[in-house]
């Protein structure tokens, strides 16, 4: 089977398995008395947003240009398997680089500029985009494990 026709395939499955869901949920209740919502309500959510992207997928994929085939071994940014080894090994050097500098960074900072290296010195990002990530990615970490999760991060000298 081709990619596109695969992905056809694949798309409208999941665009009449989501309606499905969604049909079947008002056999649950959608909504109790008192405006509570029912049992059926989380199938017709989920079913529905599933049926409506998936349509919205197949749409796209039905008008999108037929793409030339891929070359053997490159991914899907022009790279060899050479050069994702390479960029592999290192990711492998730098996150035991990341945990040695938490002591003395905090894990937040250290985390951030963990990315901002990844970013920045292997994937080839322009830099200021890349700090805007590795601020964000640190401040989803802190968010999730310091205030949510209440998870005491390691502080290094900034406090945090």
């Amino acid at each position: 089977m081709s990619g596109q026709r695969g992905q056809v395939v694949l798309f409208s499955g999941l665009a009449l398995l989501g309606a499905g869901f969604a049909v079947s949920s008002f056999g649950y209740g959608v909504l109790l008395p008192e405006s509570r919502i029912g049992p059926g309500f989380l199938p017709l959510v989920a079913g529905g947003l599933l049926a409506v992207f998936s349509a919205l997928l197949l749409a796209e994929q039905l008008r999108a240009p037929h793409p030339a085939p891929p070359q053997p071994g490159v991914d899907d940014f022009g790279r060899t398997p050479r050069q994702r080894v390479w960029i592999l090994r290192r990711v492998f050097v730098l996150l035991p680089v990341a945990v040695a500098l938490v002591p003395l960074l905090g894990m937040v900072v250290a985390f951030g500029l963990l990315v901002l290296v990844i970013c920045t010195w292997l994937e080839g990002h322009r830099p200021l985009p890349a700090v805007a990530l590795s601020a964000c990615s640190a401040a989803a970490m802190y968010g999730v494990f310091a205030v949510v999760l209440q998870v005491p991060l390691p502080t290094g000298l900034f406090g945090f």
